[in-house]
Formats: structure tokens, sequence, C-alpha cells
């Protein structure tokens, strides 16, 4: 009977509103979750009839859902301070891959795999542009964002150090001042290299440059030997670190353990002549130890050994390790008028490339990073752009979604850009669960790019983005769901009594 037929589809259409509600009050709490709510439509009509006028006399069959939208407006991000986490904020989506489909989703909860691989709540990839030596192109395909937990960053050699220094004018002809910046080899080693300046005349001073090349003992397990590697230099270059006081112990004949104050290297000595020196030194002593000298190589043998202090020899230099500085009646540097490139220092005991630096006199701007004035001589800051090795610390994701990993040298690296997708007609998405989302024919194509482009959003690294279900509202639907129901199950018990007291007239 079309009067009970009706308020049935009234119900069903109500019991599916409800069903939206409760299922948006569920996930008020869930990371990106949009709420969604029902728009009913009248179902059909059948003509009964025409009016006087000829008006068609049409008479309802009922409702039907015609619509479950979906509200794609920003939740409140909320920090956490994760790593892992990000936010969202504006159009588009982060673009994630289960490996074969590639899915749209707005819940940055995020997490690391066992390989380091950016993913998901329910372990999906997330996807970005790859970063090569820090730079990212935003013209590959998309792979999944790798983060190098674990992994070492590989030094870079210096090959530019600059100095801000200022000189006195009525500085005494002779008088002199060091400065040192700390540059880095191929391997990531650290030298402490010093310019010299000294003052030979009316606006000249004279520039040296040395690197002293610091050469740390290699000791067996338990002591029972100790090796200095000379590196190509030899021991002529060599000298006993005055500043350290470069000291061997070991055990004398009696077990006793005793301490010597090695020997300095004379100036030409060859190793093996060091060898012998040394040797006496220890003998002296009482050590019960053997040097030996083979190649570029001194290894001390014997029980117990250690060491304190360093030998320190100065690398092989190539011009122009000194030269002049001329500056003009103001203080000005004039001479050299451009930097100064070619200095380079071989030898280095690690076995390192040669360090090849450019002594940078200008800045960006042209102007000289060295003048010269009545004031004492004083060097102000240094730079340089080498660095050690360093392992990964940890990483961040910026606002234009570019990810940074850090390192314990203090470097930072771009690994990665996350991408992030939009579409058309967002109504069209299918919703798959886990805040996840399927293109369709419907909703279009999603079209790839980065923050800040095509009207795509931006990102909030540390928080994430909550749900944007506002509770008074979905109260105040759930009142009026309610009510429509009980108004459709009233019209069904209505029709009940009417075709009862039908029946009890035939009856």
């Amino acid at each position: 009977m079309a009067s009970f037929y009706i308020p049935l589809t009234g119900l069903n259409a109500d019991s599916t509103a409800l069903n939206t509600i409760a299922n948006n009050l569920a996930n008020m709490n869930t990371t990106g979750y949009k709420a969604k709510s029902v728009s009913f439509s009248d179902l059909f009509y059948q003509q009964i009839g025409e009016a006087g006028s000829g008006d068609p006399i049409q008479r309802g069959s009922g409702t039907q859902v015609a619509l479950i939208g979906t509200d794609f407006s920003n939740g409140s991000p909320n920090s956490t301070g994760v790593d892992t986490n990000v936010a969202l904020q504006g159009n588009g989506f982060f673009v994630v891959s289960d490996g074969g489909n590639t899915l749209l989703t707005r819940a940055g909860d995020f997490s690391l795999d066992q390989n380091g691989n950016l993913i998901t709540a329910d372990g999906l990839s997330v996807m970005g542009f790859p970063a090569i030596n820090g730079k990212v192109d935003t013209t590959a395909p998309l792979t999944a964002i790798h983060i190098p937990v674990g992994e070492v960053e590989l030094p870079s050699a210096t090959t530019s150090f600059g100095m801000t220094a200022t000189l006195n004018s009525s500085a005494q002809v002779g008088d002199s001042l060091p400065g040192t910046v700390q540059v880095y080899d191929s391997l990531g080693a650290p030298y402490q290299a010093t310019v010299k300046y000294t003052k030979t005349g009316t606006n000249n001073w004279s520039y040296s440059i040395t690197l002293p090349d610091r050469l740390a003992p290699s000791i067996a397990s338990g002591g029972s030997s100790i090796t200095y590697n000379f590196g190509s230099s030899g021991a002529s270059q060599a000298t006993v670190d005055p500043s350290t006081n470069l000291t061997i112990t070991g055990m004398n004949v009696a077990g006793v353990s005793s301490t010597i104050n090695a020997p300095a290297v004379t100036a030409g000595e060859s190793i093996g002549n060091y060898a012998a020196t040394l040797q006496s030194a220890l003998n002296a002593a009482g050590i019960t130890a053997t040097v030996t000298a083979t190649g570029t190589q001194l290894t001390i043998s014997g029980a117990n050994l250690t060491t304190s202090g360093d030998v320190i020899q100065d690398p092989v230099t190539s011009s122009p390790a000194t030269g002049s500085l001329t500056f003009d009646s103001n203080g000005n540097l004039v001479s050299p008028s451009t930097n100064i490139a070619g200095i380079s220092f071989s030898g280095l005991s690690d076995g390192s490339s040669n360090l090849n630096l450019t002594w940078e006199l200008y800045g960006a701007d042209g102007s000289a990073n060295l003048s010269q004035v009545d004031q004492t001589s004083a060097v102000s800051s240094t730079s340089q752009n080498g660095f050690a090795s360093g392992i990964y610390r940890g990483f961040s994701i910026g606002a234009d979604g570019t990810v940074t990993a850090t390192f314990k040298n203090g470097q930072k690296l771009n690994v990665g850009q996350l991408a992030l997708g939009n579409v058309v007609n967002l109504q069209g998405l299918k919703s798959l669960g886990s805040g996840e989302f399927e293109t369709t024919l419907a909703s279009g194509p999603a079209t790839i790019g980065i923050s800040g482009t095509s009207g795509l959003g931006s990102m909030q690294g540390g928080a994430l983005e909550g749900s944007n279900v506002n509770i008074s509202a979905e109260f105040s639907k759930l009142i009026i769901a309610q009510r429509a129901f009980e108004a459709n199950s009233k019209a069904i018990t209505t029709f009940d009594t009417v075709t009862q007291e039908t029946i009890n007239m035939i009856h």
C-alpha cells in the first residue's frame, strides 16, 4: 500500500542521515577526517488528474537520499612535536601509494618503516619529488620519501675560505698578526690554517699561509704498538707539537710504567735517523720498546704503550702561499684586486687528496674583507665551505613540504619534497577508509604539484590536522533527524490505525 511505502522511504532516508551523523561523531578525533552530510530529494510523482485550468494534480511517492556530501574545509592543526607528523592547510591532499595505485589523503600521521621510508598509518608509501645532492627535482617522477636514518653524510673538502681582519696602520715594520681558520680535507679531517700578516712598510703588508698536519697515532689493541704515518712529506717536515709536548708511556724492565718526552725532529732529519734518536730516548728511560722505520711510517713496539700530544708536519704548499698586500691612503685593499686561487697543500698524512683553496679577499658585493686603519690589528671573523662527515640526527618538514635531514656535523641536506595532489570535483572522490581517497571519472584525474603552486596549500611539520566535525552542528542535525524519523514512524502507525478501522468496517 502506498500509504505505508511513503513513510517507509522517509524512515530509510532518516536512518541514513542518523548513520552519517553517528559516523561524523565517531570520527570527531580522527586525523584529517572530513565531515559528511546527507541531502534528500523527493522520489517521484504520480499524476492523478488535472485541475480545471489544466494544471496537473500529482501525488508524491516519498523521499530518497540524493547526496552524501563531504565538507573538505580545513581542520585545525594541532602541534605534536613528532618529526614524522605533518598537517596540511589549504587545498590538496598528500599523495600516497600502495605500490600500484596512487591515492590521496589528508591524514599526515606518518611514520618510518624499517628501511627509513615515510609511510602512512596503514603502511602506504608517502610520495614526493626526489632530491639529488640536496637539490629537489620537481620534474622527476614521484618516488617514496626516504629518510637517511643511521646514514653518514660524506665530508666535503674546503675549497674556499675567508677572513675579515683589520690591520693596524700604525704598526711597526715587522709587527705581525696571525689569524686561524679551520678547514677540512677530502676525508673530513680538520686542520687549522694560519694566515700570518706582517707589516713591511707604509700601507704594505706581507702574508704567509701555513697548514700544520697533525699526525694522530695508530695504537694497536692492547697497546702493543704505536704507528705514525708521516705521509709523502717524510719526517723531515715533522716536529713535536710544542703546545702538547708529545709523550710516550711504556713498561720498563721492572714492570713499572715510565714516560718520556719525545725528542723533537730536527730539520732535514730522515725517518730512519729519527727512529734511532727516539730509540735512544726510550732506552735511557728503561722502556722496553723497539722503534722501526719503514718507508714513511714510524712504529714503536712494546707492551702497554700509550701516547699523548701530537706530532705535526707542514704539508708541501704550492704558490701563492706567500705574497704582499697593498692598501691605499684610505685603508682600502687595492692589491691583490681579486681573490687568490691556487693555494694547495699536499702530502697530508691521512692520505687525502690535495687541499686546493681559494682565499676570498673580497665578498660577493665586491667589498674587501681586509682593511687598514689606525687601531689594533684583529681578526673579527672567518668562514670556509668544508665540513667533516656526520651521522644522521633528525629531519624536519618545511611549509613547502621540503624534507630536510640534519646531521651531527651541523649540516642540513634536502632529501625530497612532499607532493600534493588535487582534483577538479572533490565530491567525486571515492572514500576508501583510513582517511584515503581514490579518484574516479566523476572527480577527474589528480593534478600533482608542490605546496604554493596551482592553489595547493601549505604544510606544518610536527603537527596534525584535526577533523572538521562541528559537534554542536552534528547534535542539531541529530535532533532534526530524530524528529523526522519519529514523524515517519507516526505516519506508519496512523496508516495502520486507519487500515484496522477499514477492516473492522468490513466485518
